[in-house]
């Protein structure tokens, strides 16, 4: 008998995996637990719980059954859910300890033997014992919620210390007698893990915490979630079953609701908040009900806990306390004034007096500096906005009101930016802070609150944070910045003084960050040319970067090195053979990334502009500095302001193929300055070329609203249930094999193709395939699908606007413009429209989009002369220079 026998139990932990879809990873998870300080063989019960997987990852859960028979539990069901598989898996639980693991995650070497010594320590003290997050993959970094863990490991008293909680089940661990008391609500697909943490916590208000191990979360490309928000239960059953039965059940043990729950509680309600618009899920008369019974329940929470969120803007978290009080005294506290206890009669109603510095651009001549605030009550009348800098004032350029933030669908703020130029001869050598004065209803208010925006050089995380551009120096002065002029040996002092506040901290990854810097700067010495790095997406090729690349590598541009970015993979090597690449998950990429003068790529995704995301903060004053090159992805025809505006991208050169195109970036709601759109032309049209093989090639995009986002390695999209009775797949299957157009097109020398958007390629097994018709790869480079074939169908699709740019027809298959524009889709509506603009004839049923493809193979797929001019009028260029053109506006740019 082993000492956990003696003890009453069979083993030291039982570990509990729910196993869907992770066949990649779960060899990884399992091999965390085997390698563990403490004997896996005679203290860990793995129960591995398959719940219908349709991978391979149930025929792993056998292979560690079999190899480990004493101590690993293989159980295989219907596909359920993970509460489901849980609930199963406890039924076979003998271990004193038990944790709920996800079978994608890892667990540091020692974390069971540390858990396992202090559990037996503590065991009388507390029933869950927790270990910090951290997160490796997609996103890296510790998880907000670590900081319970800064004051090292102990029990923590949660009605004494009630800004702690804990939510998650996986980083948890459980006595066997509690453990076996737990039942995950199988109706409940949100938060169903923190309604049974916050149920055990209830009941004995401790959690022990133990540092110096982790939790090892992998994030995924992506939603690592199953994409619930797009469906009921992620409204009403989320209120009902989590956080009005939290409240209740502790109503029932106490009498009230303990800080510590209104805590958690809020916390989680706060992403909530975030949300913009009415979920097209819902009726309107069941989203009446959630946002009632959603602002009801934070009504029970304290003030002071509301206005503490971090998840959420503090505009809707004033907004919230504000609605407390009578309408006609809706001059409200200040969240300050909730935190700090004061009781003073009620602000203004211009709310926080914070303004957010957001950009600031130096010239010879100026320096300029946008910032915005918020005005929580839109009745506010703001007359003036300026600057005291010594004894000057600059009053703002241009006060630009602009939508504010939206609370579930209801506008509750506007935005006032401001831009104010300072002309270089108010600068002095000595720093100067800067204040803020906003006039609003006639009376003057002094912004005692600054804040620095994503893409503005400062940060308040250290104080010795500064920026240099231009002669021109930017440092922390208090809660503010302080503007001085400096030559490039007075800035480097201000640097040093950054850099050893980061090397003091003793932390590993600022400390990191100062070698990084230096080997920066190293570079930035020896290397006198300008460094350019170019890229497509993290791990592919074939799009505007990668005809960039080429150019600049056939052209040998004077004084400029250039690099291409991209993961070890195929494309890499072939990369490698026309110039120089460097890895993106290499320490090199890295300080390259710091040392160049610009990033060019056809994507605007975080990992293309910053290689730091989650720890950027100690080279902030550099990444802003980038010039951002976007080739784009495509042509602009809807509208993507909301993704692609400057306070979220902050964009140098945002490339453009027509003018139409650049009037809507410049005239709508994008924020950039005229100079910044560049109408040059795409470079991939450059490569355009003609090869056809008489092939009619049918295109369809993708639609969000019939997928769902599963947890998998890849964090691929799913079709969600009922996927094959939806308009779009019986439209797309019946069309690839209508006897018509088959017959016509086996008649005339064509032969039909089906290429969908990338995303649906997992799904090409679930259309009916007549042996007459192509089924694309994944991987086919469209610039050789667009050269061989002779017409193409789409619907939405921007990718045809390279088709049409090599002078041939198109037809658009609109059956389901109803759905696409109603917002269940990512397109908001743009300047194109398809009747007016399109470069061929517009179909919104089957029988007429039948009639069109046959006309045109019977006509030989001839472009018609309306369109023909349609596409001379569209766009600017038709040349072979636009990846010249977009060098020297690159070389231009300052």
């Amino acid at each position: 008998m082993n000492t956990n026998e003696q003890l009453g139990y069979k083993y030291k932990f039982s570990i509990i995996m729910a196993v869907y879809n992770v066949e990649k990873y779960l060899d990884e998870a399992v091999q965390s637990l085997v390698d563990q300080t403490l004997d896996f063989k005679s203290n860990v019960q793995l129960i591995l719980v398959d719940d219908g997987s349709p991978d391979g990852a149930g025929a792993i859960c056998d292979k560690y059954a079999e190899l480990y028979p004493d101590n690993v539990v293989a159980v295989h069901k219907e596909n359920g859910g993970v509460s489901s598989a849980r609930n199963v898996g406890l039924t076979y639980v003998a271990g004193k300890y038990v944790n709920f693991m996800d079978p994608d995650d890892m667990l540091t070497p020692s974390t069971l033997e540390s858990v396992a010594a202090f559990f037996d320590e503590k065991f009388e003290e507390t029933n869950v014992v927790a270990i910090p997050m951290n997160m490796f993959g997609a996103m890296n970094g510790s998880h907000y919620l670590n900081d319970k863990f800064k004051k090292g490991t102990r029990v923590i008293n949660l009605q004494k210390e009630y800004i702690y909680f804990q939510l998650s089940s996986s980083c948890a661990f459980f006595k066997h007698e509690v453990a076996k008391n737990m039942h995950f609500d199988e109706t409940l697909t949100v938060a169903e893990d923190a309604q049974q943490v916050l149920k055990i916590l209830v009941d004995m208000p401790t959690l022990g915490v133990v540092s110096g191990v982790a939790y090892r979360y992998r994030k995924h490309t992506g939603s690592a979630l199953y994409s619930t928000q797009d469906k009921p239960c992620w409204y009403n059953d989320y209120l009902d079953k989590f956080v009005c039965y939290i409240m209740d059940y502790a109503r029932e043990r106490y009498g009230y609701i303990p800080r510590f729950i209104q805590n958690a509680l809020m916390n989680n309600m706060a992403w909530r908040l975030t949300e913009k618009t009415a979920p097209k899920s819902l009726t309107p008369d069941e989203f009446e009900r959630y946002k009632a019974k959603l602002f009801e329940c934070i009504s029970c929470i304290d003030e002071d806990i509301v206005a503490r969120q971090k998840n959420c803007s503090s505009d809707i978290l004033v907004k919230l306390i504000a609605a407390r009080y009578p309408t006609d005294k809706f001059v409200t506290k200040t969240v300050n004034d909730i935190l700090y206890g004061f009781d003073s009669a009620l602000y203004h109603r211009f709310s926080k007096n914070t303004v957010r510095l957001e950009f600031i651009d130096v010239d010879d001549s100026n320096v300029t500096i946008t910032a915005r605030q918020v005005c929580i009550d839109l009745g506010a009348q703001i007359s003036d906005v300026f600057i005291a800098l010594g004894d000057a004032e600059i009053h703002a350029d241009s006060i630009q009101l602009q939508p504010g933030v939206t609370l579930l669908g209801d506008e509750i703020s506007h935005m006032c930016e401001c831009r104010f130029t300072i002309a270089r001869s108010l600068i002095s050598a000595a720093p100067d802070p800067l204040r803020v004065y906003t006039v609003v209803d006639g009376i003057t208010v002094k912004n005692d609150t600054i804040k620095f925006g994503n893409h503005f050089p400062i940060t308040v995380k250290y104080k010795n944070s500064c920026f240099f551009e231009k002669g021109i120096l930017v440092c922390r002065s208090g809660n503010s910045v302080a503007l001085m002029s400096a030559d490039a040996r007075g800035a480097r002092k201000y640097e040093k003084k950054l850099e050893k506040e980061l090397w003091k901290s003793n932390k590993l990854g600022e400390r990191k960050a100062v070698f990084a810097r230096v080997l920066a700067r190293l570079y930035k010495a020896t290397h006198k040319k300008a460094l350019w790095i170019v890229s497509d997406r993290y791990d592919k090729i074939g799009d505007n970067g990668e005809a960039m690349f080429r150019h600049l590598c056939s052209s040998k541009i004077k004084n400029v090195d250039y690099v291409f970015a991209i993961a070890k993979c195929p494309g890499y090597d072939e990369m490698k053979k026309i110039g120089k690449v460097v890895d993106r998950e290499s320490l090199k990429y890295k300080v390259l990334h710091l040392a160049c003068d610009a990033i060019v790529s056809s994507h605007a995704d975080d990992f293309v502009t910053n290689p730091f995301v989650g720890y950027s903060e100690p080279y902030k004053d550099i990444l802003t500095r980038k010039k951002f090159v976007f080739l784009q992805h495509g042509v602009i025809k809807d509208d993507l302001s909301g993704w692609l505006n400057r306070y979220n991208k902050n964009i140098v050169g945002f490339i453009t193929s027509a003018q139409g195109e650049w009037d809507s970036i410049v005239y709508g709601n994008y924020h950039y300055t005229p100079d910044r759109i560049w109408l040059t032309g795409l470079p991939r049209f450059d490569r355009l070329y003609n090869d056809e093989q008489r092939l009619i090639t049918l295109m369809p995009t993708w639609r969000k609203y019939l997928m769902t986002r599963i947890e998998n390695a890849e964090g691929m999209w799913k079709e969600s249930e009922g996927f094959t009775e939806s308009r779009y797949f019986r439209f797309y299957n019946d069309l690839i094999n209508d006897e018509r157009v088959l017959s016509a097109a086996e008649k005339h020398g064509y032969k039909v193709c089906f290429m969908p958007h990338p995303t649906l390629m997992s799904m090409m097994h679930l259309f009916k395939k007549d042996p007459r018709v192509e089924f694309f790869a994944a991987d086919a480079a469209y610039r050789d699908v667009y050269a061989r074939s002779n017409l193409v169908l789409t619907d939405f699709s921007s990718a045809v606007f390279d088709f049409a740019y090599l002078r041939k027809p198109v037809v658009y298959a609109q059956f389901d413009k109803d759905e696409i524009f109603k917002g269940d889709h990512v397109y908001t509506e743009g300047y194109f429209d398809y009747e007016r603009d399109g470069f061929g004839e517009v179909a919104y049923d089957y029988e007429t989009t039948v009639k069109l493809l046959v006309d045109y193979i019977e006509s030989d797929c001839k472009l018609k002369p309306l369109y023909r001019e349609r596409i001379d009028n569209f766009f600017a260029f038709n040349d072979k220079n636009n990846c010249e053109r977009i060098v020297n506006r690159i070389l231009e740019s300052k």
